[in-house]
C-alpha cells in the first residue's frame, strides 16, 4: 500500500481510497487473450465454404482462505468460413463470487476478418494465400483494473507461412487506434473529490485530465506486431501460441511535473503479451484445456498498476 504525505491527515480518506483502488487494478486475465484463436490446427487445415465452427471453454478456480471464493471464466469462439475469407467472433468473461457478492468483473469481445486468406474450389480444394489483410475490433471491460472501456480498431497485414503436417505459423504487422476510459477513483468515493483542496483538484482535473466523475479518457495510436503459431502433436494434442507487441505513438502522460504522490509514466513503453493454450482431447469433441497468459506493460495509465502480470487457467473445451 502506498501512503501519501499529509501532515494534517484531513484528506487521508481520499488518498487511501485512491491508493487502494489503483493498487487493486491487477490484470485478472490476458487483455488481448481473444487474439489467439481457440480453434485447433485440424479445423483450419480442412476448411470448407459456408462452414460454421464453434468452441466453448470453461474454467473453474475454487478456494478457501477464511472466506469462500468462487471464480469461473468462460471463452466462446465462433468462426464462419466462405470461399475466400474467415470471420471470427471471440468472447471471454470472468464471474466471481466473494462471500455474498456476485459480479461479472471482466468482459471481452473481439471481431476478426481474415479477408481473401484462401480459395476453396468445389468445396474440397483449399488453397491458402501467403499475404492478406486482417481488420479487427476489440472491446474490453475490466472492473478489477478500473477499466470502464477499451476499444481497439485496427488492421494487420498477415504473412502466412506454408503450413506443414504439424505446424501453422502466421506473422503480421499493423496499426490500431485505442480508446480507453479508466475509473481512477472508486464510484462510491467520487462525491468526496469536491472536498479536496483546490490545488489537488486543479492537478487532477487540469493537469492529469480526470473528469469530475473520476474518469480519465485516453486515446492513442499503436503499431501492432504479432506472431501466432499452432502445433499438433498426434491426433489428440494441440498447442496454440500467440505473441503480441503493441508500441504506442505517445506516452500515457506528457510534460507533467514530477510529483512523488503521483508518479506518472511519461515515456514510451511497448505492451508485450504472450498467450499459450494446450488442449488434450479426452472424448470426441471434448478436450482438457490449460492456458497460460502473461503481459508486461510499463506504460500503464493508472498509478501503481503492476507492470508484469500472468494467469494460469485449467478447464474444459467443447468444439462443434
Amino acid at each position: 500500500m502506498v501512503h501519501y504525505d499529509n501532515p494534517n491527515g484531513k484528506y487521508s480518506w481520499f488518498y487511501s481510497r485512491l491508493s487502494a483502488v489503483l493498487s487493486f487494478l491487477v490484470l485478472c486475465t490476458f487483455l488481448c487473450r481473444a487474439q489467439v484463436t481457440p480453434f485447433e490446427k485440424s479445423v483450419l487445415d480442412s476448411l470448407t465454404a459456408d462452414e460454421f465452427n464453434c468452441s466453448i471453454a470453461w474454467g473453474l478456480n475454487l478456494g478457501q482462505d477464511g472466506t469462500s471464493t468462487f471464480v469461473t471464466n468462460s471463452d466462446v469462439g465462433l468462426m464462419y468460413s466462405t470461399k475466400r475469407s474467415n470471420y471470427q467472433i471471440l468472447e471471454s468473461s470472468n464471474f466471481s463470487r466473494y462471500e455474498s457478492f456476485n459480479t461479472v468483473n471482466r468482459f471481452l469481445v473481439m471481431g476478426i476478418a481474415s479477408l481473401y486468406s484462401h480459395d476453396i474450389e468445389s468445396d474440397t480444394i483449399l488453397t491458402e494465400k501467403k499475404i492478406y489483410p486482417e481488420p479487427f475490433s476489440l472491446f474490453t471491460y475490466d472492473a478489477n483494473r478500473g477499466l470502464n472501456a477499451r476499444w481497439q480498431i485496427g488492421v494487420d497485414a498477415v504473412y502466412a507461412f506454408k503450413p506443414s503436417r504439424i505446424l501453422r505459423l502466421n506473422m503480421g504487422i499493423g496499426l490500431l487506434y485505442e480508446m480507453e476510459n479508466w475509473q481512477m477513483v472508486q464510484h462510491d468515493s467520487v462525491y468526496k473529490i469536491a472536498s479536496l483542496p483546490q490545488f489537488v483538484q486543479n492537478y487532477l482535473f487540469n493537469t492529469i485530465g480526470m473528469d469530475k466523475q473520476g474518469k480519465l479518457y485516453i486515446n492513442n495510436w499503436r503499431a501492432n506486431l504479432f506472431a501466432n503459431f499452432m502445433c499438433r502433436f498426434g491426433a489428440n494434442v494441440n498447442l496454440n501460441a500467440f505473441l503480441d507487441i503493441q508500441i504506442p505513438f505517445k506516452p500515457p502522460y506528457k510534460n507533467l511535473p514530477q510529483i512523488p504522490q503521483f508518479p506518472v509514466v511519461t515515456k514510451l513503453y511497448p505492451r508485450t503479451t504472450v498467450d499459450l493454450q494446450l488442449t488434450i482431447k479426452i472424448w470426441k469433441k471434448l478436450s482438457m484445456l490449460t492456458s497460460f497468459a502473461m503481459q508486461n506493460d510499463k506504460g500503464q495509465v493508472p498509478l501503481y498498476v503492476p507492470n508484469f502480470v500472468y494467469s494460469l487457467t485449467q478447464g474444459l473445451q467443447f468444439e462443434f
